[in-house]
């Protein structure tokens, strides 16, 4: 009583030990849910940040992959318009080039056409190829030149032409300025040795003619000159001579 009676007169509480431990804990376990109540809903707004935050950078991430990917279509874009640009350009180019004026009706009659090159030839080598190129000269008459020529065994003079089928005046003419005789080497027979047939085979023989050189040889041996072949032969063309070896 007398300790009871000092506290009060003191105007204190004074607790022992286990009163105090209690009031300790007691406050304690205020102050713990003071504290829960008054950051419980900044724990909650972190949570939801942090939701956001993870949200925005899904966000961001797929921002730069769209980024990304125009980016890309634009280099496309790019460079489909620089092909499209070179063929335009490549086409402005075969199209702006000048088109070659064609010949009116007119000028099909009344101008000259292009000369054609003829070349010159000697008429004892050219083929008959060859001679295919030499104006009014075709086919046939190539032909016919070639193989009389093998069978007098080469021109002698140009006028020999005439005695070709077709040659006339006026194609003769025609030709003279594009042949020559360069070569005048002359296949010769011999009136002596050669047989019927090949003596037969040239133009300025006939058949009377060769048998006359051959009954001759036969009865009185060979032939000597030119003057014993003309007795022999009667109206010989004089350009034999050239082709008579003995």
């Amino acid at each position: 009583m007398k300790n009871d009676r000092k506290r009060v007169n003191k105007g204190l509480i004074v607790l022992n030990k286990g009163e105090r431990i209690a009031v300790i804990s007691l406050l304690s376990i205020i102050a713990i849910l003071l504290t829960f109540s008054v950051f419980r809903p900044a724990i909650r707004l972190s949570r939801k940040d942090w939701t956001a935050f993870h949200n925005l950078d899904s966000l961001i991430a797929i921002q730069e992959k769209a980024k990304q990917d125009e980016q890309a279509k634009a280099k496309e874009r790019a460079k489909a318009s620089a092909i499209d640009a070179q063929k335009t350009s490549h086409t402005t180019t075969v199209t702006s080039k000048p088109k070659q004026k064609q010949p009116t009706e007119y000028e099909k009659k009344n101008y000259p056409k292009e000369v054609k090159r003829i070349p010159i030839l000697d008429i004892n080598t050219a083929d008959s190829l060859a001679l295919v190129a030499l104006p009014q000269i075709g086919e046939v008459t190539a032909s016919r030149i070639h193989r009389y020529r093998n069978r007098l065994g080469g021109f002698v003079c140009l006028e020999q032409l005439y005695e070709i089928k077709g040659m006339d005046t006026l194609r003769f003419e025609t030709i003279r300025p594009y042949i020559i005789l360069e070569t005048r080497e002359i296949t010769k027979i011999d009136v002596n040795r050669d047989e019927f047939k090949t003596l037969l085979r040239h133009p300025y023989l006939d058949y009377d003619q060769v048998k006359a050189i051959v009954n001759y040889r036969e009865r009185k041996g060979f032939i000597k000159d030119w003057n014993q072949l003309k007795s022999i032969v009667d109206d010989t063309n004089p350009l034999l001579e050239h082709y008579v070896c003995y």
